[in-house]
Formats: C-alpha cells, structure tokens, sequence
C-alpha cells in the first residue's frame, strides 16, 4: 500500500490569501525550560493551507463542518492531470473527455502544487471559468479538489465558482499538493475537524493507493 501525502505544510513559509489570515504558532510549555510537557497554541483561519470549504461558506444555511456528511472528503477520488504548458483558466472543454460521474470526488492538477510551497501568494493563479463549474455542477459531483489557494480569482468581485458548487452542494478541497502523485483512482482521506457551524477547515489529504 503506498500513501500519497497531498497537504502542504503548515508554517510562516505557506501562501496566504490575505493578511487577514495569520498563522502563529506560539510554544507555551517546554521540556527544556523545565515545564512538564511541551506545549503549543495555534492560531489561524479556518482557511490556511490545505483546506475544506463547506456549502456555509457561501450559503447561507449550507452544511457546516460539524453536519457535513464525511464521504464528501473520504472515499474513492479520481485524480486528473490536465496537460496544459502552463497554467490556465480550466474551461468546460477540458473537462469533456473525462470520466466524471454523478457522486464523484475529482481532484484537479493544472500543474500550480509547487506554488504551495512557496511564501509568496501568486495571485495570477489558475481557476475554473464558470462554464466548467456548472459542467462540474450539473454532473452533479460531490467534491471538486483544486491545486492551489482558492477556486475564485484573487480577491475577484462575487466569487462566482465558490458559490456555483458550493451552492449545488459541492463540497471544494483547497490548496492541495498533487504533483509526484501519478494520474488516477486513489481513496482519499481529507477529513475537516468537527467545528460547529464551521463553514472550513484545514484538513491532512493523503491518497492511498490501493
């Protein structure tokens, strides 16, 4: 069994969307200071590195992290690689040939995982063009998984593809690291703490291959 770990690593060094979002990870209690564990306290936004974004994030009333049902981020997920020279704007045609079912999980690689590793936030990153999103909607998929920060464009007026997926109950994965994992059908664990009302969560994604 081999396992594919598919999260960016939480640090300063992560892309953030905005500086409304700062991580800190203060350490409280130390062995070497003579305290009687080792103690740390995080802080960060719902939305830091690889993460889960919930219907609620952008509909109001939509399933939360505490009553969304898991099999949106664990299950069989098929991984595809779009063989673009650069990244770009994903559009419906690129998304035709694919085998994409009602109930999938699809994970999308447009080659921008290495930019999850990098602290400085590219903002010209690629996305859907909303066409593609409600292809990916009326498909009527149950989780879209993207490869870099957001599924809208940097800070772009009305978020159009959050808000068609999330708003035909399409769970999205964030910011996920999918380069070195070879095209194809893996079960993925990508669970979200149980917030109450929480509308995301950083989750650890792996890919298990079976």
């Amino acid at each position: 069994m081999k396992i594919y770990d598919i999260s960016a690593e939480i640090s300063p060094s992560l892309p953030f969307y905005s500086d409304n979002d700062p991580f800190n990870f203060k350490k409280v209690l130390r062995l070497e200071n003579g305290d009687s564990c080792n103690l740390s306290r995080v802080t960060m936004s719902t939305h830091t590195g690889t993460h889960a974004d919930m219907p609620l994030h952008f509909i109001k009333d939509g399933a939360a992290c505490h009553d969304i049902p898991l099999d949106y981020f664990f299950g069989m997920a098929k991984l595809f690689r779009l063989p673009f020279a650069s990244p770009r704007n994903v559009t419906k045609d690129d998304l035709l040939h694919l085998d994409i079912q009602a109930g999938d999980i699809i994970l999308l690689d447009v080659g921008q995982s290495k930019y999850m590793r990098q602290s400085t936030l590219k903002k010209d990153y690629a996305v859907l063009q909303p066409e593609a999103a409600e292809f990916l909607a009326a498909k009527k998929i149950k989780t879209l998984g993207l490869d870099y920060i957001s599924a809208d464009a940097y800070h772009g007026d009305d978020y159009p593809i959050h808000k068609i997926l999330l708003g035909s109950g399409v769970a999205i994965l964030e910011g996920l690291v999918l380069d070195g994992v070879p095209q194809g059908e893996y079960l993925l664990s990508a669970l979200p703490l149980k917030f109450k009302d929480g509308e995301g969560s950083p989750v650890r994604a792996v890919l298990v291959e079976l």
